[in-house]
C-alpha cells in the first residue's frame, strides 16, 4: 500500500513538471475549494512560462469550476481560450489534449472529446506503459467526464480509464472522487459505487478532505445525520482549510442551534475565498439568528454590488426575512424572482416546498401551492424527504385553517410513513372531523380505539364524525359509534355523568322522535334514570314516550306514515324539548 501511494504522489508530481512545489499548492488550494487562490497563482505561473501543460492544464482546470461556480459560460470560454493557446505552445501536449476533449464534452460535442482523448491516450504511450498510456493523461480523462450535468460524461469509459490508471500504479485521490462524481450523475441508486470510490481516494492519502466530504453528501442525501456529520468531522480533521465541510456542517446546525452555525459559518469565512457567496452566508446565518433587519441590509449590499452578474439566491435572502417579518405578500414575490432566474438543475426541492407554503399565506394561490409542493416531492428521492414536504405543506394549512388541505397532505403523508401513534392519529383525526371528511374520521378513530383503547380520545372522535354525517338526525347511523363511547365512559360512572347522560339523550330524540320507536326510547330514558334517579329530562322523555305508546295500541314503533299523534306531531308533543 505505502508502494502504491509513493507512486501514485510521484505520477502527481510528475504532473507539476519542474513546478512541483508551487503548482501543488495551487492544486491543494482548488482541491480545498480556495479557486481564486489557487486562479491567482496559476496566472502567475502561466506568465513566467507559458509552455508549460501542466501549469496551462490546471489554470483551465481553475477556470472551468469557476464556471461551475458562478454558472458564467464565459468562464469556460477562458478555459478554451487557454487551452487552444496551449496547443501550440506546449506542441499538442497529451494532457492539454484531454483538456480539449473536456471543453468538448462540456460544449456537448462528445465524438470529438472522445478522438481527442484516445488521441491522447496513444500519444502519450511509452514503452514502459505502452498497453493504456500515462496515467496522468488517463486520470485527466476521468476528471473530465466529472465534469458539467448529468448529461455529461461516459460512466463506462470513465471506469475503464480508472482502472488502467490504477492498475499502472499512477491513480490520484482526486481521480477516484472524480469518477465517485461520475457514478453519482447515473442518480441515487449509484451511491454504492460512488462511495467505493471515494473510498479507495482516503485509502491512497487519509488526509484528503474531499472525499470524505463527498462520502457525507451521499449520506445526507439519505437524511442520516449521524453519518453525514462523522464524515463532515472526519475531513475537517483531514484539512482544516477544507471550508466546504464548515458549510456543510452550517447547514446541519442553522435550523437547530445557531450558535453552533455561527461557529461553523465563521470558519467557513475564514477558510474560503471572499466573494458574494460568503456575504450571502452570513446574510444567511443573521437571518437564522433573527436578525431581519442586518440580513436585509446584508442583502440589499450584495444586490449593489453585483454589476450586472446573475445572483439570483439574493433574492431567497429578501423573502425569508420578509417572511419572518410578516410580509406575506413581499415574502412571495422575492421567491417567484428567485425561482425565474435561477438555473434549474440548482433549484432543491426544498425551495420549492417553502415557495408552496408562501403561496399558502397569500389569498389566492392554492392552486401554485399545490403545483410548487408536487414538483419538491418530484425532486426529492427519499421517503424522509417527501414526509417533511407533505408535512410541510399540512402545517401551512392548517395555520390558514384551511382544514380540507391540511387533512389532505396528512393523509397523504400517513400513506406514504404511517404513523400509528397516538398523538398523530389524533391530529389525524381532528383534521378529518374538520374537513369534514367524516367516514375517513370514523375509520381513522376506530385504529386509534383498537391501537389505544384505554384513551378517549379514539371514542370522542368517532362519535362525533358519526353524529356530524347524519346532521338531522333521521338515519340512527350515530347510534353504534355513541353506544361504543358510552360503554367506554361506563368504567367511570361519576367523572363521565354528563356525558352518558347526552349520549342517552341523543338515542331519546333519535328514538322518541325521528324512528318513533317508542320502546327504546323508554330504554334510552330509563339509562339516563339509572345514572341520575332525579334527572328531569329523562323523566319528561319517557313519559312521554309512554305517552305515545299507548296512543299508539300499545305498538312499540310508530307505523311509518300513519296518523297516530307523536312527539313531533301530537298532543303537545315538542321535538325542541328532546333534542339531544
Amino acid at each position: 500500500m505505502m508502494k502504491r501511494f509513493f507512486l501514485s504522489m510521484m505520477a502527481l508530481a510528475v504532473a507539476f513538471g519542474v513546478y512541483a512545489q508551487t503548482v501543488q499548492e495551487a492544486y491543494k488550494d482548488l482541491m480545498d475549494g480556495r479557486v481564486d487562490k489557487a486562479q491567482t497563482s496559476l496566472e502567475g505561473l502561466l506568465a513566467k512560462d507559458p509552455a508549460s501543460a501542466e501549469v496551462n492544464y490546471w489554470l483551465g482546470q481553475v477556470y472551468i469550476t469557476q464556471g461551475q461556480l458562478h454558472r458564467n459560460s464565459s468562464w469556460r470560454d477562458k478555459a478554451k481560450e487557454v487551452y487552444t493557446k496551449a496547443m501550440t505552445s506546449t506542441n499538442q501536449n497529451p494532457l492539454i489534449v484531454v483538456a480539449v476533449g473536456h471543453i468538448e464534452l462540456l460544449e456537448g460535442k462528445t465524438a470529438e472529446a472522445m478522438a481527442h482523448f484516445d488521441g491522447a491516450v496513444l500519444a502519450s504511450a511509452t514503452k514502459k506503459n505502452k498497453k493504456y498510456g500515462d496515467p496522468v493523461v488517463l486520470n485527466a480523462i476521468v476528471r473530465a467526464n466529472a465534469g458539467g450535468d448529468s448529461k455529461i460524461g461516459d460512466v463506462k469509459y470513465a471506469e475503464t480509464k480508472a482502472a488502467q490508471s490504477e492498475e499502472l500504479m499512477g491513480a490520484t485521490p482526486d481521480m477516484f472522487v472524480s469518477l465517485g462524481i461520475v457514478y453519482l450523475k447515473g442518480g441515487g441508486e449509484n451511491g454504492g459505487p460512488a462511495k467505493r470510490a471515494f473510498e479507495k481516494a482516503i485509502a491512497l492519502d487519509p488526509n484528503f478532505a474531499p472525499a470524505y466530504w463527498r462520502i457525507g453528501k451521499i449520506f445526507e442525501s439519505q437524511k442520516n445525520p449521524e453519518m453525514y456529520l462523522d464524515f463532515y468531522e472526519k475531513a475537517i480533521k483531514a484539512s482544516d482549510k477544507f471550508s466546504l465541510s464548515y458549510l456543510s456542517m452550517y447547514d446541519h446546525y442553522k435550523n437547530r442551534d445557531v450558535n453552533k452555525a455561527k461557529e461553523y459559518i465563521e470558519l467557513f469565512i475564514a477558510n474560503a475565498d471572499k466573494d458574494i457567496e460568503t456575504d450571502y452566508f452570513y446574510a444567511d446565518y443573521l437571518f437564522r439568528a433573527g436578525k431581519y433587519q442586518e440580513s436585509l441590509q446584508k442583502a440589499k449590499d450584495i444586490e449593489a454590488s453585483l454589476s450586472g452578474e446573475k445572483f439570483a439566491k439574493v433574492n431567497k435572502l429578501y423573502s425569508f426575512n420578509y417572511d419572518r417579518l410578516k410580509d406575506s405578500v413581499k415574502a412571495m414575490e422575492y421567491m417567484e424572482k428567485y425561482l425565474a432566474q435561477e438555473d434549474a438543475d440548482k433549484i432543491e426541492g426544498e425551495d420549492y416546498a417553502y415557495m408552496a407554503a408562501s403561496y399558502l399565506k397569500v389569498p389566492g394561490n392554492v392552486v401554485k401551492a399545490e403545483t410548487m409542493a408536487e414538483k419538491a416531492i418530484g425532486l426529492d428521492t427519499s421517503v424522509a424527504g417527501k414526509v417533511i414536504i407533505m408535512d410541510g405543506m399540512a402545517n401551512a394549512y392548517t395555520t390558514q385553517q384551511d382544514w380540507v388541505g391540511a387533512y389532505k397532505w396528512m393523509a397523504r403523508k400517513q400513506q406514504v410513513k404511517p404513523d400509528n401513534s397516538a398523538r398523530n392519529l389524533y391530529f389525524l383525526s381532528d383534521a378529518a372531523l374538520k374537513a369534514k371528511e367524516f367516514d375517513a374520521c370514523q375509520s381513522i378513530a376506530s385504529q386509534y380505539i383498537a391501537s389505544f383503547p384505554d384513551q378517549p380520545q379514539g371514542y370522542i372522535f368517532k362519535s362525533r364524525a358519526a353524529i356530524a354525517a347524519d346532521p338531522d338526525t333521521s338515519k340512527g347511523s350515530a347510534i353504534p359509534a355513541i353506544d361504543e363511547y358510552t360503554q367506554f365512559l361506563m368504567k367511570d360512572t361519576v367523572k363521565n355523568k354528563g356525558r352518558i347522560i347526552q349520549n342517552h339523550g341523543y338515542k331519546v330524540f333519535y328514538y322518541l322522535v325521528k324512528a318513533q320507536d317508542y320502546q327504546k326510547a323508554i330504554d334510552a330514558g330509563n339509562a339516563i334514570l339509572a345514572i341520575d334517579p332525579a334527572n328531569a329530562y329523562g323523566q319528561m322523555a319517557i313519559s312521554e314516550a309512554q305517552r305515545l305508546l299507548k296512543a299508539n295500541g300499545g305498538k312499540a314503533t310508530s307505523a311509518a306514515g300513519g296518523n297516530k299523534p307523536t312527539a313531533a306531531t301530537g298532543a303537545g308533543g315538542s321535538p325542541g324539548k328532546f333534542r339531544p
